[in-house]
């Protein structure tokens, strides 16, 4: 994958043409020969995807710029093809202004995203997108973490608990699975019983033994 630079050069050394060089489609070829022919040459978002692993990073960026000036909407397909070659600002601010149905449909730009805007995304995003909430908690920080924690004690859904407990503190589990505790919501307890603290889980027994739950203490048994 020789610069971009390069490429009329080699097209001439080797009697061929770009398309034939690169053994690329032709949409991928006229973008090519648009960069090489055309000074001031502005790019379709499907052309920059196409042919970004071989301009050069500034190359990529000042062709991104160009779009976001025009207020280009982005699909996510293009955008991931061209993140590796921009930079974190730059890409938050593209994927911010960006429209989509779940949050699953980034889990391919997370890695290339800071953890400011994954929180900002995270928070925005409805309970109900419970798939593409699970698909970014990789990469959410410890404090986004803690607020989804608060939202499921006052909205609780087992199957957030369940996707939510193996990314969180063993603090974070311990203080939530008391709250359920508290409140009488025993039912969801066992999701977080493998996740728990020696200490949270004897307490919770105790609990469970003075309200003469055998059935809630069967449950945390072989955790204990």
């Amino acid at each position: 994958m020789p610069d971009i630079s390069k490429l009329e050069q080699l097209c001439r050394v080797l009697d061929l043409s770009v398309g034939e060089l690169l053994g690329l489609e032709s949409r991928e070829t006229r973008a090519v020969e648009k960069i090489l022919k055309e000074e001031d040459a502005c790019l379709t978002v499907e052309e920059l995807s196409d042919i970004a692993p071989l301009l050069p990073p500034e190359q990529v960026k000042e062709q991104t710029r160009k779009k976001a000036e025009e207020k280009t909407a982005w699909s996510v397909e293009a955008v991931a093809e061209i993140a590796p070659f921009l930079d974190d600002e730059f890409l938050d601010e593209i994927v911010e202004s960006m429209e989509v149905k779940s949050l699953r449909e980034l889990t391919g730009l997370a890695p290339f995203l800071s953890e400011e805007t994954l929180d900002r995304l995270v928070r925005r995003a409805p309970l109900e997108d419970l798939e593409g909430i699970t698909a970014l908690m990789p990469f959410l920080e410890e404090e986004t973490l803690d607020y989804l924690v608060r939202q499921c004690e006052g909205n609780v859904d087992s199957e957030m608990l369940e996707n939510l407990a193996p990314f969180l503190s063993e603090e974070s589990v311990d203080a939530l699975a008391l709250s359920l505790l508290r409140k009488g919501e025993l039912k969801n307890l066992q999701t977080l019983y493998p996740f728990m603290g020696n200490e949270a889980l004897h307490e919770i027994a105790r609990q469970l033994m003075k309200r003469g739950d055998l059935g809630g203490l069967r449950e945390a048994a072989p955790f204990l």
